[in-house]
């Protein structure tokens, strides 16, 4: 059975950019005032290590607490453009192959699910797993994708990320990983996938089959 470990935010979604702006929006709020470029730094990071790090600065609430700020902003912003056109043809096709899907994301599970279900998502994946469900060893650590395939008990394993620390999640868990450039990272960033392509389609996914 083929299974595809779909990451989330600049996979799935174009949220990367929704995540850096409700993070500056909170520390705003809190009289720390940040260019937005420096939240690229922590595109694909576990949100508790981004929160442990702003604690030590500012006055922020429990991580639980933050991470529902943020949801709210990241959610209060969505928009029918959000999810990217080449995952959800993907999604749709490969659902119709009766093959397994799950999404496999750093974020909070709550989090997660939220916004799955504001992109209206949620019913093509047979798992979905958040970075709380193996913390501390959350992304760039295999133990979220082995949790996942252990879950669905697949024997041919796809995983498609779009950043440095998910890929790295992905290879150390042996299985095959395709990186989607999304403009976001360089070449040479992405570089330790199997695979970097610039869009998605169901004919990549085929073909990296047939190889498995």
């Amino acid at each position: 059975m083929t299974g595809i470990y779909w990451d989330c935010d600049g996979t799935l979604m174009d949220t990367e950019k929704a995540y850096a702006y409700a993070w500056k929006d909170v520390l705003k709020k809190r009289n720390l005032n940040l260019p937005i470029e420096k939240f690229d730094d922590y595109v694909g990071i576990d949100d508790k290590l981004v929160h442990k790090k702003y604690s030590e600065q500012v006055d922020l609430p429990s991580f639980s607490e933050t991470m529902d700020e943020i949801a709210a902003l990241i959610i209060e912003n969505f928009s029918d453009h959000t999810i990217f056109n080449d995952a959800l043809v993907c999604l749709e096709y490969l659902q119709d192959l009766n093959w397994k899907q799950a999404c496999v994301s750093a974020s909070p599970q709550q989090a997660l699910e939220d916004k799955l279900k504001k992109a209206d998502i949620s019913d093509y994946f047979d798992f979905v797993v958040g970075g709380d469900n193996v913390r501390p060893r959350n992304k760039p650590f295999p133990d979220i994708y082995n949790l996942a395939i252990k879950e669905l008990k697949t024997t041919k394993n796809i995983i498609v990320e779009d950043s440095p620390p998910g890929i790295q999640a992905g290879k150390a868990s042996n299985n095959f990983v395709v990186a989607i450039d999304r403009g976001v990272f360089t070449g040479e960033d992405l570089s330790n996938a199997d695979l970097i392509v610039d869009e998605l389609t169901p004919k990549i996914f085929i073909d990296i089959n047939k190889s498995l």
